[in-house]
């Protein structure tokens, strides 16, 4: 889907009452949390469900494998990436806060902060991490969002990494 389609989409909204923009608010909200609990409890299904069918995806140096920013690619497609990602991984936690909605003439999209732990256990019988098992990430998420029946998908997806700690060796394939 190209950028120009997306904003006749979100055109539409700009009409809505404060009820109805109440109701887009949480369910931007309840996109993010969403995404969250499918990439913690590898879900991949309620992860896929967040998004559109195509999607644009920057997320800097993270999603630069998959694809050049501003070309669409298939949700599938970053799904897979996303697998590869978190799969590596015996446990993440996503806490994703502090969202803030904007509902505009052309587009409806929302900004939330990422802190994201991703934990390798030297001992898959002792959950225990130390400072090399852990690599966390910090950032800012910028979602833009369309309608497709009845549900709000991410169409684009930003994220700047603010700060990163820990061991981001664990990151490599």
């Amino acid at each position: 889907m190209s950028r120009e389609a997306m904003s006749k989409d979100a055109g539409s909204q700009e009409r809505l009452s404060e009820t109805q923009r109440l109701l887009v608010r949480n369910a931007l909200i309840d996109s993010y949390n969403a995404y969250a609990q499918g990439l913690d409890s590898k879900d991949w299904d309620l992860v896929r469900g967040c998004f559109d069918d195509e999607v644009f995806i920057d997320y800097g140096d993270i999603s630069a494998p998959s694809g050049a920013p501003d070309v669409p690619r298939k949700a599938d497609d970053w799904l897979k990436h996303l697998q590869t990602v978190i799969n590596s991984f015996d446990i993440t936690r996503h806490t994703i806060t502090n969202h803030r909605v904007s509902i505009g003439p052309d587009e409806i999209s929302c900004r939330a902060y990422l802190s994201a732990d991703h934990v390798r256990f030297p001992n898959k019988d002792m959950p225990y991490a130390s400072p090399d098992d852990v690599v966390t990430v910090v950032g800012e998420y910028n979602n833009y969002y369309r309608e497709v029946d009845g549900k709000w998908k991410i169409c684009r997806s930003e994220l700047v990494v603010n700060w990163t700690a820990g061991n981001l060796a664990l990151f490599a394939p």
